[in-house]
């Protein structure tokens, strides 16, 4: 199976799932050490599979599901994809409560505003700024199971530095992800060179936010 194919079944499909839906929330679960100087473990494990699962098992299901009959994909059966969807739903809904009893009730708000996003499909919704409205709403989500593990809900939503820098690492990953997406479907936009050229300056603007992120915590 090439790297070119398409689907849930194929190796680039499985590597970037990985990658964006699960670094994206270590990514935040890590600073939040830092910032923090303490770790949820669980919450690090629960957060970053709930996440691949949002990016690779939630949101490739109902792609496959909806592209079936419009191109030949790498993927399972339409009753598997359906098996598979439902379990998955059921394995994130359990994580997001279990996490929301653990930190507090916002986890169950980031959890469904993340598994919105995150479905894209032809027909239901299909934008680059879906799956970057995912990858910002896991490093957001995952910050916050950190800090309201340690603080309860009335201390996490009184941090101030803190949020602004999480809130400017979310920005890195929505920007970062979006320009990635927008050049993943230059075939779709006929090979513009303007496209590609808007995904690279979009991907790149990524940068300023992370250095925003250093420059916060090292000045204020």
């Amino acid at each position: 199976m090439g790297i070119e194919e398409k689907g849930m079944l194929s190796p680039f499909t499985i590597f970037t799932s990985i990658i964006t839906g699960s670094f994206f929330p270590l990514l935040a679960s890590f600073y939040a050490a830092i910032l923090i100087g303490k770790i949820y473990w669980i919450g690090v494990i629960l957060t970053s599979l709930g996440g691949f699962l949002t990016h690779y098992v939630l949101a490739h299901t109902i792609h496959d599901l909806y592209h079936y009959e419009i191109e030949k994909r790498c993927t399972l059966s339409k009753r598997a994809l359906k098996i598979l969807l439902v379990a998955c739903l059921i394995v994130l809904l359990s994580i997001a409560i279990y996490l929301a009893w653990q930190s507090g009730w916002p986890v169950i708000v980031f959890a469904v505003i993340g598994a919105i996003v995150s479905l894209y499909a032809e027909g239901l919704m299909h934008h680059e700024s879906q799956m970057a409205f995912g990858a910002m709403f896991l490093v957001i989500g995952s910050f916050y199971v950190q800090a309201g593990y340690f603080y309860g809900v009335d201390g996490t939503f009184k941090l101030g530095k803190e949020w602004l820098e999480i809130i400017l690492l979310s920005l890195f990953a929505f920007f970062s992800q979006y320009g990635w997406l927008l050049f993943y479907r230059l075939d779709d936009y006929g090979w513009s060179p303007k496209k590609r050229n808007e995904s690279i300056l979009i991907t790149k603007l990524g940068l300023i936010f992370l250095v925003a992120v250093f420059a916060v915590h090292a000045l204020m």
